[in-house]
Parts: C-alpha cells; structure tokens; sequence
C-alpha cells in the first residue's frame, strides 16, 4: 500500500512541475512577490520528489536463491548515530510514519563507519528492501558480514539474532560472520520490509558491517557457501600442516639443518593463524579474548621465523640489525602474552610489528637477490614464492586496516611457496639421485683407491707408533733405575705404589710411562741416621712428564750419592733439605717454565722418628694413627719447583712421628677422579676423600689403590708412597 503512494505521489509532483513550467513564462512578468511564491512552491515539489526518490529501498525478485544486500549505486544502507528504539522505529516505518528526529545516512556496505567521536559507543544500521510476493524455501537467513563487535540485529521490529554482551567491555567476536535464521512468516511478501542493526564498536573510531558481504536468502545455500569457503581453507591448512611436520621431522633427523626447524614451525605456525581466522574456531568454545591474545602472538613469530630460514637455507650470518628485531618481536610476543587489552595489540601491530615486516622483507629479499645474481636456481624460485606471498600478505594488511574490503587470500597464496619449497626439495633430490649414479659407476675405482689409501696410511700409522713405542721404552729404561726404594732401615720402612696413566706395548710386553716418581734411601747426618724419600710429579703427561721424572730422578740419586761422602755428612738436616731443594731449584728453574715438578721430600730419623720435609705444591701429607687418617699440614706456602724466585717462600716443616705412626704421601692423581653415573659424570673436588680411602685399606697401599678404583675413574699418573715409624722392629732385630 505504501509503494503504491509513493508512486502517486511521485507522479503528482512530475505532473505539477509541468504544470507549472508551462506557466513560466506568464509568470516572469508578475510582480516580485508572485516570482517568490512561483519559486517557493517549486522548491517544495523538487525537495518532496527528491526525499521520494533518494530513499534506499532494495527490490528482490527471489528469496529461493542467496541475494546479495551490500551497497550498490541502485540501492544501499544507512546508518545513524542517535539514540532509538530499533523495535518502534521500525514499527513506525513499517506504518508509513517517518520520525523526523531520526536522520540516517547513506552508508556504503562492507566498508567501517569513521566516527566523528570516540565517545560515540553505538550506531544503527538500517537495511530496506521489498521482498517478492511468493517463494519456495522453507527457511530464510541473513548474513550480515564481520561487524565491528557486538550487535542486535531487528527484521520488522523482531530480534532475530545478537552476538555479545552489550554491557561487556570486552571483545566479543568482531571478527565472527553473523549468519541468523529469520522466523517464517515474519517478512512481509511483496512488501517493504526493515533490517536493524545495533552495533556496538570495540576499536576507537571505526564502526560498522567491515568486512566479507552481506546477502539473504535460503538458509541452506547461505550456510552451504559459508562452510565450503571455511572448509576449503581447512583443507589447505591440513596440507600446509603435514608439509610443517615433514620439515621437523626432517630436522629432528639431522639436527645440522636447522633451516628445516625453522621452515616447519613458520608452516605450523602459520596454519594456527589461518585457523584463528576461520569461522570454525568459534566451534571451540574457547573465549575470544584468549584467540585473538594466541593470534596476536603468532603473527608476531612468523615473519622472523621466514627471515631465519632463509638466512639458515644460504648461509648468511646472523646480523646485528637482525638480533635486534628478533629481539624486539619477542617482547611483542610476551606483552602480548601479560595483556589482555585487545586495543593494544592492535595498535602494537599496526604500528610496530607491521612496519618491522617491512625491514625484515628488505633483509629476506636481500640474502634471495644476491643468491639470484649468484645464479642459484633454488632463489629464483623461492624469490617468486615470497613476492607472491608477500603481495597476498599486503592485500591482508590492506584490507585488515580497511583501507578497501577485499578477502583474504594468504591462506591461498602460501601454496605458491609450498611448490616453489617443493620444486626446491625435488631438484636436490634428482641432483643426489645424479651422485649416486655417479658414484656407483665409480665405486669399485673409488673404493679400491680409498682401500689404498687407507693402507698406506695405517702403514704410516703404525711405523709411527712403533717409534714413539720405542722411545717411551728407551725413556722408561732410563727412568726405572732412578725410581727406586733404597731404604735398609729396619726402623722406618718405606712402601711404594705406582700406577701412571700410560701404558704402551713393546715387543709384546706391557709398559708405563708418567712423570711419577718416588725415591728413598738413607743418609748419614752429623752422626745420626736418616732415612730420606721423595715423592715427585712432574708436569705433563707421558713423555713430557716421564722427561721431568728423568731429570728429577738423575739430580736427587746424585745428591745421594754425594751426602754418602763424609765431606758432606757434617750438616743439620734442616741444612740438608735446604741444599738439597735449591739444587733442584735451579736445576728446573733453567727449563724457563717449560718443566715443573710438584714434590715432598723429607728425612725421618730413626732414633727419634722426627720428620723434617718440605712440600712444593704437592697434594697435602697423610697421618695415619690408631685407625684414623688425618691432614698434617694445613696449607701450602711453596709453589712446584722451578717457578722463578721460589726459594723465598721455603719453609722447612718438621712433625714428631709416634711409633706405629704411618705417613702416606701420593699425588694428585690420588684425587683427580671421574665420579658420578656416565651421563652426570664431573670431576672429584673433595680432597678428603682420599683420607676415607686410606682409612678404608688400613694405609696398606695396593688396598687403599683398589678403594681408589672403587670410588672413581684415574685421570692421571698416581704414585703412593708409605713411611712408617716402628722402633720396635729394632729391638727385636737385636
């Protein structure tokens, strides 16, 4: 009824100004006052005719198939940013009865509303159209696009669906498509009917139907095109998935590549954003501020992740500009990760993490431009794959910051660089194929060749080892006599017990070699005897330290053999030790650094059982009394013998030996053990450990050794020495 009085009166005024007109040129010779009414009354009739005319009111001829609703130059939307009642206003329109207090706008659709004011919450968007007289579909639905967030959407003044809380400050889902089923029998056939839309915004100054399209119809086609869109998608991302968990795979196999690490979790992480943008996500349940935090944080690792790959995949080292935008998108990631402030990862985004795309997409075309004039074929095509991509990307970025309302097509577009990735792979797998053929036409050659090769060089190998053999033979040989336990007194008995960490084979007899050595023998000093013993490990290992121990072993049997002439016998011991250390002194001194020895050297003399001894950086002296094993030094004032200038630190120590007292002096292999299971296995710090070993073998050496093996794996020469102090043997020798 109301169409039809639009008509008429649209009519009427086309008749009027007719009328009118031919009556112009009459008129132009009346007074003012004529003119002015001639001209009132025609301003009226073009006003009224236009108002008639601008209304927006689409006409659908079906409703049996999907009608698209989105703005066009025939017919479009308006919008209004005043107070109403959707329900009466339509009511009212529906009546015939225009509120004048309402004035809406034309707005085009998809596209965002640009408010004047931040203040402004909420807008209403009005859709008309006449709907046929008669159609087939036993159901009907709209679909409304992507809104800015919440909304109540009216059809003739019904709610026929709403998306969030109004009350809620939150987001919702402005990026959900709004799809509600229209009751039966609530549009009016053949007549003009109101669509409504409250929206509420989430974002400052944008409002509106933003993106994807708006259309009604049958609610079958309309959810069929929605879901075969979605799922189509779905299936993409399925083959983009397995392609991300091959890379890993491949990565988790040969950890060397990591380029495949960081190409799978880019494909990975970049199929979990496609998802977060697919309507299917809503199916989940989970709250949309927890997707749209998840989506934020991803978009913020795929691009660096594509940057590192391809730097990883030619080669590049990792720049400093790099590390820092690495950085710098990390702690995007984790503001991300602490906020729940939706407005601000979206400003973060479009502001920060967009912008540094573009520094990482001059890096990436950087590395796959200079690979390209190198003329590798592998760039060229990953090259295209990327300004395929990026260009979809750009598109995204575009109409993500509704610049134009296009759909998003990335999700297509990385297929291109999945095929460019897999004609890479296929070309190195024909180019591996080639070598393998050409190694099996060559292989008997080549292994024949490399079998000769091989031979030869075991022959050198062995030549090798056979003389390095033989010197540590003729080394050892010259070491052992030195090395020996001279000792004839009944009184003070010395043990020893050596175990050097080389051991070589010569002529089919097993032999050591280390810088281990232990000497003893007796003296004769100022009328009292003296039993003397030294206990010497020098640096370096095999034949560096067995060369230390030679010339240790050579310069102390000489001082022996010289304290047995009476000449020298006319000394205190203290006097005796003193010589005896600065001769060694000066002897190691003239190596200038390249040979020390640690020592202990001492005189126990038998009637009394006093010790005198000097220690240069040897591992501490060992009392063994009634059972318990103890420390009789506290610390170490001496450094190894031949460091410059040591002599200024010699201290000459004496300790009174009890009868059946046992001293036990070893070096430091005694405590440089590999303990611990073999995964956890560490070095032995505790050098009270050896006194548990000494206590738990009764200060008996080959015991307190075997305890030693027990505890932890040697690591170094080890040589042991035995002093024990027991008068009584004397007596009974009597």
């Amino acid at each position: 009824m109301k169409d039809n009085q639009l008509w008429f009166l649209k009519f009427l005024s086309v008749v009027s100004f007719f009328k009118m007109f031919s009556n112009f040129y009459r008129m132009i010779f009346c007074d003012l006052s004529k003119q002015f009414l001639f001209f009132s009354i025609f301003l009226s009739y073009f006003l009224i005719l236009f108002s008639i005319s601008s209304e927006s009111v689409q006409k659908i001829q079906s409703l049996d198939e999907i009608v698209n609703l989105d703005s066009t130059k025939e017919h479009g939307w308006e919008i209004t940013l005043q107070k109403m009642d959707p329900i009466s206003f339509s009511n009212s329109y529906l009546k015939g009865q225009k509120n004048p207090n309402i004035q809406l706008e034309a707005y085009e659709v998809p596209g965002v509303y640009i408010l004047p004011e931040e203040s402004v919450q909420t807008a209403f968007i009005v859709k008309k159209f006449i709907a046929p007289k008669n159609w087939k579909s036993s159901g009907l639905a709209v679909r409304l696009g992507t809104l800015t967030d919440k909304d109540k959407t009216y059809l003739n003044g019904t709610l026929i669906g709403e998306t969030g809380d109004m009350n809620s400050t939150l987001p919702q889902a402005y990026d959900k498509i709004r799809i509600y089923q229209i009751p039966n029998g609530l549009i009016r056939n053949g007549e003009t009917n109101i669509l409504v839309i409250e929206v509420k915004k989430y974002f400052q100054k944008e409002i509106g139907i933003e993106q994807d399209k708006t259309a009604i119809g049958n609610s079958l086609l309309i959810q069929k095109e929605l879901l075969e869109t979605e799922y189509i998608k779905i299936l993409l991302l399925i083959i983009y998935i397995t392609v991300g968990v091959y890379f890993l795979f491949l990565y988790f196999r040969r950890r060397t590549d990591r380029e495949n690490l960081y190409y799978g979790l880019f494909t990975i992480l970049l199929v979990l954003y496609q998802f977060l943008r697919n309507q299917t996500k809503y199916d989940l349940g989970i709250e949309f501020i927890y997707m749209k935090k998840l989506e934020y944080i991803v978009l913020a690792f795929l691009v660096p992740l594509f940057t590192n790959f391809i730097r990883l995949y030619f080669k590049y080292p990792k720049k400093a500009i790099l590390k820092v935008l690495d950085s710098s998108y990390v702690c995007f990631a984790l503001f991300y990760f602490v906020s729940n402030n939706v407005e601000h990862y979206n400003f973060i985004n479009k502001n920060l993490v967009q912008y540094g795309w573009i520094l990482y997409l001059g890096i990436t075309l950087d590395y796959l431009i200079r690979r390209v004039i190198a003329k590798d074929r592998d760039a060229l095509l990953i090259l295209i794959g990327v300004l395929i991509t990026v260009f979809a990307a750009f598109l995204d970025t575009l109409g993500a910051r509704n610049v134009f309302v296009f759909p998003r097509i990335v999700g297509y577009s990385f297929l291109f660089f999945i095929l460019s990735i897999s004609t890479i792979l296929a070309n190195k797998f024909v180019r591996l194929n080639e070598e393998v053929e050409e190694l099996n036409l060559n292989l008997e050659k080549k292994v024949e060749q490399r079998t000769e090769e091989l031979r030869l060089s075991l022959e050198q190998v062995n030549r090798l080892k056979i003389q390095q053999d033989a010197d540590y033979f003729l080394t050892s040989l010259l070491i052992n006599p030195l090395s020996s336990n001279k000792n004839t007194s009944d009184v003070i008995k010395t043990e020893f017990y050596t175990k050097q960490k080389k051991s070589f084979e010569f002529k089919n007899k097993t032999y050591e070699i280390g810088g281990d050595i232990l000497i003893s023998g007796n003296v004769e000093l100022c009328g009292k005897k003296y039993v003397v013993f030294v206990n010497g490990d020098a640096m370096g290992k095999s034949i560096q330290g067995a060369g230390g121990a030679l010339v240790m072993g050579t310069v102390f049997n000489t001082i022996l053999s010289r304290s047995s002439i009476s000449l020298h016998q006319n000394k205190q011991p203290e006097k005796w030790l003193k010589e005896a250390f600065l001769e060694l002194q000066k002897i190691f001194e003239s190596f200038d650094g390249s040979m020390y020895i640690s020592i202990v050297l001492g005189l126990v003399e038998e009637n009394t059982g006093l010790l005198y001894y000097i220690n240069a950086e040897h591992p501490w002296t060992v009392l063994y009394r009634n059972g318990v094993a103890s420390y009789i030094e506290e610390e170490l004032t001496l450094r190894k013998i031949g460091i410059p200038e040591n002599e200024e630190h010699l201290v000459i120590k004496n300790f009174q030996m009890l009868p059946g007292d046992t001293i036990v002096i070893g070096s430091d292999g005694r405590d440089d053990l590999l303990i611990g299971k073999e995964e956890n296995r560490v070095v032995n710090e505790d050098q009270n450990q050896f006194l548990k070993r000494v206590e738990e073998g009764n200060a008996d050496l080959r015991k307190v050794y075997e305890k030693i093996l027990k505890f932890g794996a040697i690591l170094d020469d080890l040589s042991l020495l035995k002093v024990t102090y027991n008068p009584e043997c004397s007596k009974t020798n009597e």
